[in-house]
């Protein structure tokens, strides 16, 4: 009996017992925007969709595994999500399309480690992970680098570069904004971009607890967001108090878990105009260190 077989045994057998569950359409544009844990459950939620474009949507799942993402966490979020879903004959489609998922996320981490422009993380003694930004591929890739540490290539751990002005890096910022399930701890100068806004808006609407940490002139600054979060959202935030002094950090951290910090202000100046660089990494020391100084600067403010 194939994987497949065994699957579907488990969502029932034969094509006309039991109600058959609507599922609902996903688009490949909308499930290029989400963070893995939600494609996955998505795509497995619309699987007939998911198999209708399946050449678009094994190209996302490949962009995540490059990104990082582990086979394991992948493997339990697939096992989550078929655990809800009941027994027909679009299940048997979504186990169909999560065997897939999976073997192409084995695949995946059995091939070399390939970036965009060529860049393929160094693996000898002493030698650097600092790829040159921009080197090879078109304008649009040269904007992301993404790095493994040495000896974590398939750990999970990811170390990812961004650049600025660009919109495809700007969007990672949302992606990281819209994966937050618990936790959204904000520290920036200003807050002017109203994309950005929205979806710190919609991380406290879907129940994160969200916190921000800004300088205390800028609240005044024309087109600033973070007061208009408090009193739309209850959003709480602390300022440094001190005109003699800036409040100059820019971080983010998701769930404890993963951190996005640089020089890039979250203002519209920045996104369009500015020479910024980011670096996000879920390396667990660093999003702790992070953490512990959004918790400390949170205290003294």
């Amino acid at each position: 009996m194939s994987l497949v077989d065994i699957l579907s045994a488990c969502f029932g057998s034969g094509g006309g017992g039991g109600s058959a569950r609507t599922a609902p359409y996903l688009g490949v544009q909308a499930a290029a925007q989400m963070p893995l844990d939600e494609f996955v459950q998505r795509s497995l939620e619309s699987a007939p969709s998911a198999l209708e474009q399946e050449g678009e949507f094994s190209e996302i799942l490949a962009r995540h595994m490059q990104d990082g993402a582990s086979a394991a966490h992948l493997a339990q979020v697939v096992q989550n999500s078929l655990a809800r879903l009941a027994s027909n004959d679009t299940d048997r489609a979504t186990a169909r399309w999560a065997c897939r998922m999976l073997a192409l996320a084995a695949q995946q981490q059995t091939q070399p480690h390939t970036q965009p422009g060529g860049y393929v993380p160094p693996k000898g003694p002493g030698m650097s992970y600092a790829a040159v930004a921009g080197s090879g591929g078109g304008n649009s890739e040269k904007q992301q680098q993404h790095h493994h540490p040495r000896g974590q290539q398939d750990s999970g751990v990811y170390i990812h570069s961004y650049f600025f002005p660009s919109e495809d890096s700007f969007s990672k910022l949302i992606q990281f904004l819209n994966s937050a399930r618990t936790s959204l701890d904000i520290c920036v100068f200003n807050i002017t971009d109203n994309d950005v806004a929205r979806a710190i808006s919609n991380a406290k609407g879907r129940g994160v607890t969200v916190r921000i940490i800004t300088d205390d002139e800028q609240l005044s600054c024309k087109g600033s967001d973070i007061e208009r979060l408090q009193q739309d959202y209850g959003i709480p935030f602390k300022t440094d108090n001190d005109p003699a002094k800036f409040m100059h950090s820019k971080f983010a951290v998701v769930d404890r878990r993963a951190v996005w910090a640089g020089s890039y202000n979250w203002t519209v100046a920045a996104r369009r105009s500015n020479n910024e660089s980011v670096i996000c990494t879920n390396d667990p020391g660093t999003a702790a260190a992070f953490g512990a100084e959004f918790d400390r600067l949170w205290a003294q403010f």
